[in-house]
């Protein structure tokens, strides 16, 4: 009787384990299940890479995931895969939103919001955004940066 009920128990925590799992990683993947279609007006720097105005879209690179976005112009001729962090926010966002932060006349991509979503994406600083810093003046202070010379935004649509 006791081996009976031992391994009721253990199916009911193994089932259990196996929702709780499914539940929370469907949860983590809808932000950019669908690919974003965005027309940026400005040359902007993604990753190290210096990426041409004009219309780009942003989705995953993998079905499951947003650790690795694929942004891409609609031509294809110009692709960046940065790696994104998770950022949230109480709210959840009633637009999409990519954010840029312009050092002097650059724009880096900074931050990816779907719309509808509490979870973004964050794009860690980059070695030339990390040096546009220094040479601006903004990262002097002691306990780290001061910020960028103005942080754009700019509302996307769904594809």
């Amino acid at each position: 009787m006791r081996k009976q009920f031992a391994k009721a128990l253990t199916k009911i925590g193994l089932f259990s384990a196996i929702a709780i799992f499914t539940a929370v990683g469907s949860a983590q993947g809808q932000s950019l299940g669908n690919k974003i279609r965005v027309n940026i007006p400005f040359d902007f720097i993604v990753t190290n890479k210096k990426l041409p105005a004009g219309e780009y879209y942003i989705g995953r690179v993998q079905s499951y995931s947003d650790i690795v976005l694929d942004i891409s112009n609609v031509d294809r001729f110009a692709h960046v895969f940065p790696l994104t962090t998770a950022v949230q926010t109480l709210e959840a966002k009633t637009e999409g939103t990519l954010v840029f932060h312009r050092l002097g006349d650059q724009y880096f991509l900074s931050q990816i919001w779907a719309a509808g979503s509490r979870t973004g994406r964050v794009i860690p600083k980059s070695r030339s955004e990390r040096e546009a810093e220094r040479t601006s003046g903004t990262a002097g202070t002691p306990g780290g940066t001061i910020g960028p010379d103005e942080t754009v935004s700019i509302l996307l649509h769904s594809q």
